[in-house]
């Protein structure tokens, strides 16, 4: 994957992959730009460096959603294998992801940013499924907003097709901060700078645990996360640097293994 294209662009620095959405102003997600997003994902997956992965957005908008054009029922089957992909990919990361949003994430822009497990907003950021107003459904939306918002606000948002401020979004539970938009790089990289502390190691097993145990019972998720702990963590050299930094008082030299 190049690291730069016409719709998105990647890098790494520092142990942290970012993704630009770099199609403005409005940043639509085409089926093109979805499968580059879906490559740098992959990239990043099989790359056990990285502790965290950061998306961002540059013109006016984080993304005002999917192309409407390529909704056409003779397009629709590209299409949504090219979201399918892409969601997918968000799923099998095993890292955390950060996106910063200034401006509106509506459809399947709003679908994208449900995929952040820290989502860092402006006063000025909007978000919407307003799919339904076009004849359309929110197929992320309907899958797993309710698990972000709750069924009630679920449907609500995807049957009204309104916008909601980063206000709301955070009273939610949706977004994790709200700051002003000169204040959103800073907020974005004090989060990530966190998130740098870690293992690449063990931060890939947490984020896997939290995946896998989800939906099960207290007692199950409990004694598996205790068997990993045990039999996996324990044998690793990172585990072992960790209690080492911690008498020595000094930063861990993680070895990623």
């Amino acid at each position: 994957m190049n690291d730069k294209s016409a719709l998105v662009h990647y890098e790494v620095r520092d142990d942290v992959g970012y993704l630009k959405l770099t199609a403005p102003v409005l940043n639509v997600l085409s089926g093109q730009m979805m499968e580059d997003i879906a490559a740098i994902l992959e990239e990043a997956t099989n790359d056990e460096s990285l502790k965290a992965f950061a998306v961002t957005a540059e013109g006016k908008a984080f993304s005002a959603g999917a192309d409407v054009g390529e909704h056409q029922p003779e397009q629709a089957p590209a299409m949504i294998a090219a979201f399918s992909t892409m969601f997918r990919c968000f799923g099998q990361l095993e890292i955390p992801v950060v996106m910063a949003v200034d401006g509106a994430a509506l459809g399947a822009g709003f679908e994208l940013v449900m995929m952040a497990d820290v989502l860092l907003a402006t006063e000025r950021a909007k978000f919407g499924q307003p799919e339904i107003r076009l004849g359309f459904f929110a197929p992320v939306g309907v899958a797993w907003l309710p698990r972000l918002v709750g069924h009630a606000r679920a449907l609500e948002i995807t049957c009204s097709g309104r916008s909601y401020d980063a206000q709301t979004a955070h009273e939610w539970g949706l977004v994790s901060r709200v700051v002003p938009c000169e204040q959103l790089e800073a907020a974005l990289e004090e989060t990530l700078a966190d998130f740098r502390k870690a293992s690449p190691l063990v931060m890939r097993m947490n984020v896997r645990m939290i995946k896998r145990l989800e939906g099960k019972s207290f007692e199950e998720a409990r004694l598996e996360a205790e068997r990993v702990f045990l039999e996996e963590l324990m044998k690793t050299r990172d585990v072992k640097e960790g209690i080492a930094s911690f008498f020595e008082k000094r930063k861990p030299e993680w070895q990623n293994r």
